[in-house]
């Protein structure tokens, strides 16, 4: 390979990370017309088939408030596929994540649903339906408030970010294959370890996930990554708590999608397909593990481990409800349904048990400390472990062995009623409007749309407590924080160059004297940019100064509408940018 080969691939390889101000940094892998596509036919498609399959008891009330809990939860898809709200997609994932646990049971049934009226279960499907659509509206609001495109951002070196990242994913993977050493720790020690590791671990997954689908590791490295990622998907399950895996594989999958522009539907639904059968056998491994009647071995017994659980998961996949067994035993389906302890909050409360009024509120700013400091203070699960006494789902005992998957919802249903259910939409709304506002018009390996990243990995596994949430989001914020001082500098922003180019595309289709304006600060800035780094590439993309006909970086002056604006189609000029990566442009 000659030296100007090699520099045109480097080259390319930086346009691809940089990406354009699509969703941050990462360039669109798909156009609009194909994401709507895909969009309308999920929203089609799914009612009709669920429907299909539906409860012989189904009324026409309850359809109806599936139907539009259904709505509620593709409404935030909605803004962010047409392109009304732009970076990542961080509430839409979040508000999807609702389909499983809330409208698949309503409208196919779940066995505990037979205990409750028709109007109990509509009242907890119109409460879930309100609070996502009044955090979808404070998202959208703080999304789309005008974001400007930052000079200089604090982002990870090119050139050192491939080796730093597939170290933190190591890191990860040891934590988790010495796990058992670092439990006899103090739980200081293990929460630190814990929140570094598994932060660091998934910012490196997301990254390299995404340059595999780019096509931009090499051999050794893409093989290096993907058995870390299996490995550390393997111990994370193996630790018999499915959530622990799901925000790891949600996050691989998610930066494949943005690099590739393409769905794996054969590594998708297979790996559901697992999932699905490991979680019908995962109380019988529970009995067995957790209670110290067996012991997994160590990695080296893990494949009869997993044969064992796969054998216990398609056993009750295929038995359904038998009234011999000791416990019920439900589908997997079932089993990830939370509308069942929606319902019972909303009808035991304040009727039976008496609103909480914040109790398990209260120690959440204490978590923010770490327990090095603070060794009395409460743990993040504590949360979970009022609700379960209160509400008489486990006893003194068994909520140091089980864990309740009460979601925010729930929790603020049980402290406040509907009106902590609004407060909590309008709080959550207007937080993940503001973390969405971080990865626009940023580069992919910048400060803001890492903790993007991180943010994701805590909405997907979010069926928790509030207090399990802020932990995690917490820990996640100190580990990139600690990591950005190691491997973060302050760089000028490479996405100036293409939001000149957006604002020239628009300047070409209609004159306006403001955006004349920004675009002329915007190329004077690239240009003194260009003359203090002497690099190859950047204000070239606009055309030099002298060529563009701006004066000394040093002064500003006005650009006349009607004068010439640079064409985006003739951006390219130091090396070929591929097509599928320019704003606006058509993708291959």
């Amino acid at each position: 390979m000659t030296k100007e080969e090699r520099d045109q691939r480097e080259a390319e390889k930086r346009a691809r990370m940089e990406g354009s101000p699509d969703i941050g940094g990462v360039a669109l892998p798909f156009s609009r017309t194909t994401l709507l596509k895909a969009f309308w036919s999920f929203a089609l498609l799914f009612p009709a088939w669920t429907l299909w399959n539906a409860r012989a008891d189904l009324t026409f009330e309850t359809t109806f408030a599936g139907a539009v809990l259904f709505l509620a939860t593709l409404l935030p898809g909605w803004f962010w596929c047409t392109g009304k709200v732009q970076g990542l997609p961080i509430y839409p994932i979040f508000a999807i994540s609702f389909i499983p646990t809330y409208v698949t049971p309503l409208w196919q049934g779940h066995s505990a649903l037979a205990q409750y009226t028709a109007n109990e279960i509509n009242t907890a499907a119109w409460t879930v339906a309100g609070f996502l659509l009044i955090g979808a509206l404070f998202w959208q609001q703080m999304a789309v408030r005008a974001v400007g495109v930052p000079h200089a951002v604090r982002m990870i070196d090119l050139k050192k970010s491939e080796n730093i990242l597939l170290f933190c994913i190591f890191a990860e993977l040891a934590f988790e294959l010495l796990s058992f050493f670092f439990y006899q720790l103090s739980g200081g020690a293990v929460a630190a370890i814990r929140g570094f590791a598994t932060s660091a671990g998934r910012m490196g997954i997301f990254v390299f996930s995404y340059q595999m689908a780019q096509g931009e590791l090499s051999p050794w490295k893409k093989g290096l990554f993907l058995g870390a990622l299996s490995l550390l998907v393997i111990q994370e399950t193996a630790s018999l708590v499915l959530a622990n895996v799901i925000p790891t594989i949600g996050i691989a999958f998610s930066a494949y999608v943005l690099g590739s522009g393409k769905i794996p539907w054969k590594a998708m639904g297979a790996t559901v397909a697992v999932i699905s059968i490991l979680h019908a056998g995962k109380y019988e491994m529970r009995d067995l593990y957790h209670s110290g009647e067996k012991s997994s071995g160590g990695i080296m017994a893990y494949p009869a481990y997993f044969a064992e659980w796969i054998g216990y998961g398609l056993k009750n996949l295929g038995m359904g409800k038998k009234g011999e067994e000791k416990r019920e035993v439900s589908s997997a389906k079932e089993r990830g349904s939370l509308i069942q302890l929606m319902i019972k909050i909303q009808t035991m409360t304040p009727d039976k048990v008496p609103y909480l009024q914040g109790v398990s509120y209260e120690f959440i700013p204490s978590l923010l400390i770490p327990r090095i400091l603070s060794p009395t203070k409460k743990w993040a699960h504590t949360g979970n472990m009022i609700l379960s006494l209160h509400y008489g789902i486990l006893d003194q005992e068994g909520i140091w062995f089980t864990s309740v998957a009460f979601d925010p919802v729930m929790e603020a249903y049980a402290n406040y009623g509907f009106i902590g259910v609004m407060a909590l939409a309008v709080i959550l709304g207007f937080f993940l409007g503001w973390a969405t506002r971080l990865t626009i018009h940023v580069p992919m390996l910048s400060f803001g749309f890492l903790f993007g990243v991180l943010v994701i990995a805590a909405v997907i596994g979010s069926f928790n407590t509030t207090g399990v949430f802020v932990t995690v989001l917490w820990q996640s914020f100190l580990a990139l924080a600690g990591l950005s001082l190691i491997m973060m500098g302050k760089q000028n922003n490479p996405v100036w160059k293409y939001y000149a180019m957006k604002l020239a595309e628009k300047l070409r289709l209609k004159p306006d004297p403001k955006l004349a304006k920004t675009l002329n600060e915007v190329t004077a800035a690239l240009a003194q940019d260009e003359r203090e780094k002497d690099i190859g590439y950047g204000i070239s993309e606009l055309g030099s100064p002298e060529g563009s006909g701006i004066q000394d970086p040093g002064v500003r002056p006005a650009l006349n509408p009607q004068s010439p604006i640079p064409d985006p189609a003739d951006a390219v000029v130091k090396h070929e940018r591929p097509q599928r990566y320019v704003y606006g442009g058509p993708r291959k």
